[in-house]
């Protein structure tokens, strides 16, 4: 009795089990062939597939967690103009950009030679408008009977004659600047004070929430300015606001470079400063020839289709802004 009764309570047990695997067997295959066909209309009527084209450029992001500073009479503007500027950039979204990111769809390459910009800060504040009145006080540095003003002007000039013999076309830019201005390289061009007369070197900086470009324009400019100089660079003096100067920041502010355009902003040393002054006086072909080879050597690493040929795509804006602090070079 005893094995045949284990016999017969055993049997039905297997072809339960035979029966349960058959049911998972065939939920498996359905729900795979689900998915499959689910993934098919998600990438077929939901969202392009954003791997096909070329990638986007990811836009600088500040290394710390520090709000940037509104813009006062270094030349920033009033958070109300940070939605101008970004629609008039072309801001728009994607599918699978970052959440409150936005991305600015690359330009058309310029055609012809090469545009670098060169701004003489300070020259014609006048012009400034009345969103930037700020500005129309700022004449710069001054000692030793030189001006910055002066002295910014006649630097940028022997750049661009440099540049202009290599085949470049150069802008010499004043302080306001026509909207979303496209070029290859921008540098601004300043010099620095301190009331003790002690400081000394030079130094550069760039905005944020632009293309990757501008550190390999800053590290060119470095090197070459440094070698031709000997001034030491002044890393500790580098401000908020030149990180925010207000010819880069085209989210906050209108009359600044496309995003696209690498910018920097050179402090080519202290006016106030016996030794640097000298230098920005009276060895200003010294300056203009290392300003010139650093762009120029820029220009050879970086194409144009390396420039334009990407959207960027970059963080979401800050809504609040700290107390203002004084301009670079006043």
């Amino acid at each position: 009795m005893g094995p045949a009764l284990r016999a017969r309570d055993t049997a039905p047990r297997r072809s339960v089990g035979r029966g349960n695997a058959l049911r998972v067997g065939l939920l498996s295959i359905a729900f795979v062939i689900g998915a499959v066909g689910l993934s098919g209309l998600w990438q077929g009527f939901a969202f392009p597939n954003l791997q096909a084209g070329t990638p986007p450029l990811e836009a600088t992001k500040p290394v710390t967690g520090a709000q940037e500073s509104a813009v006062d009479e270094s030349g920033a503007t009033e958070p109300g103009d940070t939605a101008a500027a970004v629609a008039a950039a072309g801001a728009k979204t994607a599918p699978g950009d970052p959440p409150g990111w936005v991305r600015i769809p690359k330009p058309a390459v310029p055609a012809g030679p090469r545009r670098v910009g060169i701004q003489a800060g300070h020259w014609r504040t006048n012009e400034a408008p009345p969103e930037l009145w700020q500005l129309i006080a700022q004449t710069g540095a001054s000692s030793g009977g030189a001006t910055e003003t002066e002295t910014n002007l006649e630097i940028a000039e022997k750049v661009g004659e440099l540049l202009r013999a290599k085949g470049i076309v150069v802008d010499i830019l004043p302080t306001i600047i026509t909207p979303g201005y496209l070029a290859d390289a921008v540098v601004a061009i300043h010099s620095d004070g301190d009331e003790s007369g002690v400081k000394s070197g030079f130094k550069l900086a760039h905005s944020t929430r632009r293309t990757p470009h501008e550190d390999a324009l800053q590290r060119f400019l470095t090197e070459e300015y440094g070698a031709a100089t000997g001034l030491a660079y002044d890393a500790q003096g580098i401000s908020g606001n030149m990180r925010n100067y207000y010819l880069n920041s085209w989210s906050r502010v209108r009359y600044s470079t496309s995003p696209f355009t690498p910018s920097v902003i050179l402090e080519m040393g202290f006016l106030t400063n016996r030794h640097d002054r000298n230098l920005i006086v009276n060895e200003q072909d010294l300056l203009a020839n290392a300003i010139a080879s650093g762009i120029l050597k820029f220009l050879d690493a970086t194409p144009r289709h390396a420039l334009f040929g990407q959207d960027l795509v970059v963080p979401p804006l800050r809504s609040r802004f700290p107390t203002p602090t004084p301009t670079p070079g006043t």
